[in-house]
């Protein structure tokens, strides 16, 4: 059971960065306020297209199981400053933004949380192991 829910709180903590990644969910707004924050607007694209190519290296290698702590931590230190950027409740008092930005804030807060806790979490099981099927657990080098 422990091997099976650890995959999955992989899996599900990885969908949104993966989403992002493939820009699925599109990035004009974060682009938007990138450039409100005093980004350079011609440093922007490649800042876009960096953290696209982060998200998706490090979901896929945090669904997969391929150093997981190390992708957690590496989505953890993206999502600190985005979030700060781009979900600044504080700045929206008294708008019709602050509850859009309340809730997104603590939504990526919690995102954070489960971050953290699979970074802590020593022995995490790959996707597919390499041995028997008998195998419950495999402890990753990271």
């Amino acid at each position: 059971m422990k091997r099976y829910a650890l995959i999955a709180a992989r899996i599900l903590i990885s969908t949104i960065f993966l989403l992002n990644g493939l820009d699925i969910i599109g990035q004009t707004l974060a682009a938007h306020e990138m450039a409100m924050h005093g980004v350079p607007i011609d440093v922007i694209p490649a800042m876009i297209i960096g953290t696209r190519v982060l998200q998706l290296v490090a979901g896929t290698a945090l669904v997969l199981g391929i150093y997981p702590r190390i992708s957690a931590v590496a989505l953890l230190l993206f999502l600190i400053p985005a979030t700060l950027m781009a979900h600044a409740f504080w700045q929206a008092t008294g708008t019709s933004m602050y509850q859009v930005q309340l809730i997104n804030f603590f939504k990526n807060v919690c995102m954070a949380g489960g971050l953290i806790f699979i970074a802590a979490a020593k022995d995490q099981p790959v996707l597919f192991p390499h041995s028997t099927p008998s195998t419950h657990m495999h402890s990753t080098v990271d």
